[in-house]
């Protein structure tokens, strides 16, 4: 990953996260966390320029989330700020 798209991903969560810091989590779909990384996200896994693929599973939990397989969301307790 390139150090600007480094910056833009710690952006983009760093926001997410913050506009949530009044509630206990946030929520973010799969595949805007995939694509916050510059994935590209198809069945429930993110696929990376590089050839690295993640299931939506790992990118939840890599983030200290919940994964949600019926919503296909990560809902990140605000403990894991």
């Amino acid at each position: 990953m390139t150090a600007s798209k480094r910056v833009l991903v710690t952006g983009t969560l760093g926001l997410a996260i913050s506009l949530a810091a009044c509630s206990n989590s946030v929520m973010l779909t799969s595949a805007r966390m995939c694509s916050a990384t510059g994935g590209t996200y198809t069945a429930n896994v993110c696929s990376q320029g590089t050839g690295k693929q993640v299931t939506a599973v790992q990118m939840c939990l890599g983030h200290g989330g919940v994964y949600d397989s019926v919503l296909d969301m990560c809902q990140i307790p605000s403990s894991s700020k």
